[in-house]
Parts: structure tokens; C-alpha cells; sequence
């Protein structure tokens, strides 16, 4: 059962109901619960904070060995994400190492680094039970297949002859992304594939983006701030910056920001966030698309302008999904967010059209069958999520999710085989 604020809020003088909820999923249901919380909310989420989180006022050997416990396990913690994020740096520095000293000979190494991101943030949400083998081979297993895999699209199938199968082996690299996002959502929802945990997942998602962005601005500053503190005393230590120091903050910054988001869990700027830029990017849809018509670049025969129209519908998409799985409480806001993906749906009717015209003129290849299949899986999502809104089931709309995933299967294991053969 999917679990988000929006169905609490609905079922809030429903006891049994939210009981029901509760027993379904218990981590999801307290998490919601802790973020819901404050001094103004109702009575009936006082209770259920209070069931979930007091605590004796009165200090006694248990409570002191209790908080002593929890100090270790903050302190493990701290230990085994500092343990994760050496495993991650060092061999993303060597690969950085290897690129620095001859590019185009190391340049399929890159496709290692999501690989190595996936299994470490994967391990990093075993932290409870780490100590099960079995936890952490399911964990690690499809990311060395997956690993194995890429590599054997670059060694067994040789160098490209076509330029189709060029395209297919690289969209396979980009298509993993999908696939491993599903890798670290199976381990964050302990294994459970019956009951993937979408919304929390996302939202924990959106509050990496937004802190890792973060922490990364602030890390650029002081790196050119101290290069040029060395520049003015002749010490040349850019080569050492760029193979640690940089390397080392790139990767430090999603678990860093992990700790964070568990250290201020009621702080939620990723919602904040796609609420701002919900009306934001209604406005820049509607400007640009009444704009192209009176313009001669059209995305029949521009290919940037074509590329744009599908980067536009994926951060719409985004957005829809990370606010509708979160809820919207504000008038305007969730007026934007049942005109947004109709306006969507147009675009997306113009880029599928766009591609069909260039199929038909240049001919089939292995991007444009990519990108046609993408957007007709995008279509679906919109159009679903438009007759949930309308139902006022938004929350649902994560149950679309997996057939992103099985259209990125065919993408990553069907297509490079398909169009070698062609």
C-alpha cells in the first residue's frame, strides 16, 4: 500500500484507516508522521508523534544506556559512511588518473563511476543490516552484472561498424542510470519488490540533489579560493587538487548530504523547491511553445531544438511525480499542477511527431527509436497522472514508475543487439 501526506491528510478522522496505513508500513508512516508534526498541527497527529517518538522524561540506567546506544550507532554510522565514501573516491581518483594521462584510451572507464555510485549509496541503506551476506549480495549482485555487462559491450562487440550500433551501445550507458536507480530502490525498500517504497525514495532523491548542489557550490568557492592563496606564493597545487581534493568532494557530497537529511529530517527543501519551480516552469512551457510557433526553427529539422523539447518533458515529469507523491496544499500551485502536464501532453504529441517525421525522412536508427519508444512512455505517465488529478489519486502515480524501468531493460539489453544485427 502506497503511503504519502496526501493520504494521511484525507484519512486523518479515520482511526482505523490510519491504523491500517500504519501496519502496512511502519517506517514510511513514521517518517511521513515526523515531517507532519509541529506546534500548530491537529490534535489526531499530535497523538501519533507522541505514540511514535516520546520519551520517559524521567532518566534512569535504561534511558542512559538507550541514548549511550544510540550515540555508538550515530558514531558507526559516521565510520561506515566515512568506509563508503574511501571506497568510492579511490577508484574514481584513479580513473581520473588514467583519463588525465590519456583520454581517449581510458575513456570507456567512465562508465564504471555510476556503478561504483550505485553500489556504495546501496550499502550505505543496509547500514541496519549490514551484517547480512545475503542483503548485501542482493545489493551488490545486479551492479557487477550490470558492470560486467557494459564492459562486455565494449570488448566483445569490438569497435562499432555502424553508426547505430555506436548509438545503441551509448544509449545503453545512459539508460543504466534508469536501471540503477531501481537497484538502490530495491534496497532501500529492504528487498520488498512487492512494495517499493516510491514516494520516500523520491523524496529522499530530491534532498540529495538539493544538498549535494549545495555543498558543491560551497566546495568550488574554496577550491579557487585556496588555488589562488597558493598562486600568490608560486606553489603550483592544481594537479594535486584536481586528483584529491576534487575527486574527493564529488564524491563525498551525496553521502555527506545523507547524514545531513537524517540529522534534520523535518527539513525539506526539495519540496520547497519543486513547489517554487512548478509555476516556473509552466510559465517557460507556455512562453517557449507560443514562441516556436512564430519562430522558423522547428523540431522537425532542428536537432538541438528536438533535443530540448525531450529535456524540458523529463524535468516536467520530475517535478509532477516528486510533487504529486509529496502532496500540494497550496490553491495556485495545484492549479499548475493540472495545467502543467496537459500542456506537457501537447508538447510531447509535437516531439513524437517530430521523430516519426524524421524517421520518415532519415530513415530508422537506433536514437530515433530510442527517443520515439521514451516518449510514448512519457505520453502513458502523463496521461495517467492527468486522470489521476482529476480523481484526486495523484498520490498513485508512482505505480507507472516500473514500466520506466522495463523500457530501459529493452533499451540496455535488447537494443545494442538488435541493431548490431541489423
Amino acid at each position: 500500500m502506497e503511503i504519502t501526506r496526501e493520504i494521511i491528510e484525507e484519512n486523518i478522522n479515520d482511526p482505523e484507516k490510519l491504523e491500517d496505513l500504519y501496519q502496512s508500513n511502519k517506517k514510511i508512516f513514521t517518517e511521513i508522521i515526523k515531517t507532519m508534526y509541529e506546534p500548530e498541527a491537529s490534535l489526531i497527529i499530535k497523538y501519533w508523534y507522541t505514540r511514535l517518538f516520546y520519551k520517559p522524561a524521567i532518566i534512569t540506567a535504561d534511558t542512559d544506556d538507550a541514548i549511550s546506544g544510540l550515540k555508538k550507532s550515530n558514531t558507526k554510522k559516521y565510520l561506515f559512511t566515512a568506509l563508503l565514501v574511501i571506497l568510492t573516491w579511490l577508484p574514481l581518483r584513479q580513473l581520473v588518473i588514467e583519463l588525465l594521462s590519456s583520454f581517449e584510451e581510458n575513456i570507456y572507464l567512465i562508465k564504471s563511476i555510476p556503478i561504483i555510485f550505485s553500489v556504495t549509496l546501496s550499502l550505505f541503506f543496509l547500514f541496519d543490516s549490514i551484517k547480512k551476506i545475503k542483503n548485501i549480495a542482493l545489493s551488490i549482485l545486479p551492479n557487477i552484472i550490470a558492470l560486467i555487462y557494459l564492459f562486455l559491450l565494449e570488448y566483445i562487440n569490438g569497435s562499432p561498424r555502424y553508426k547505430d550500433e555506436y548509438q545503441s551501445f551509448n544509449n545503453a550507458f545512459y539508460f543504466m542510470f534508469i536501471l540503477l536507480w531501481f537497484f538502490i530502490l530495491f534496497t532501500y525498500s529492504n528487498f520488498n519488490i512487492k512494495k517499493l517504497y516510491y514516494s520516500a525514495f523520491l523524496e529522499k532523491c530530491g534532498e540529495i540533489i538539493i544538498w549535494s548542489t549545495i555543498f558543491l557550490i560551497g566546495g568550488i568557492i574554496i577550491v579557487f579560493l585556496s588555488l589562488a592563496l597558493f598562486e600568490a606564493i608560486n606553489v603550483d597545487v592544481n594537479n594535486f587538487y584536481e586528483k584529491n581534493i576534487v575527486t574527493l568532494g564529488l564524491v563525498a557530497s551525496p553521502f555527506v548530504s545523507l547524514l545531513v537529511i537524517d540529522k534534520f529530517n523535518k527539513v525539506k527543501l526539495s519540496v520547497i523547491v519543486a513547489n517554487i519551480f512548478l509555476p516556473i516552469i509552466l510559465i517557460s512551457i507556455i512562453a517557449f511553445g507560443i514562441t516556436s510557433i512564430f519562430t522558423d526553427v522547428k523540431p522537425y529539422e532542428d536537432r538541438n531544438i528536438f533535443i530540448l523539447y525531450n529535456i524540458m518533458m523529463v524535468i516536467v515529469i520530475g517535478v509532477l511525480v516528486f510533487t504529486g507523491s509529496n502532496g500540494i496544499n497550496n490553491k495556485i500551485l495545484n492549479i499548475c499542477s493540472y495545467i502543467l502536464p496537459v500542456v506537457t501532453v501537447i508538447l510531447d504529441f509535437v516531439t513524437i511527431s517530430a521523430v516519426i517525421y524524421r524517421l520518415s525522412k532519415y530513415g530508422i536508427s537506433a536514437n530515433k527509436i530510442t527517443l520515439l519508444g521514451t516518449n510514448i512512455v512519457m505520453l502513458g505517465h502523463l496521461a495517467y497522472m492527468i486522470y489521476l488529478k482529476f480523481k484526486h489519486k495523484i498520490e498513485q502515480n508512482t505505480l507507472y514508475l516500473p514500466l520506466y524501468f522495463l523500457w530501459a531493460f529493452i533499451v540496455v539489453f535488447i537494443f545494442p543487439f538488435i541493431f548490431k544485427m541489423a
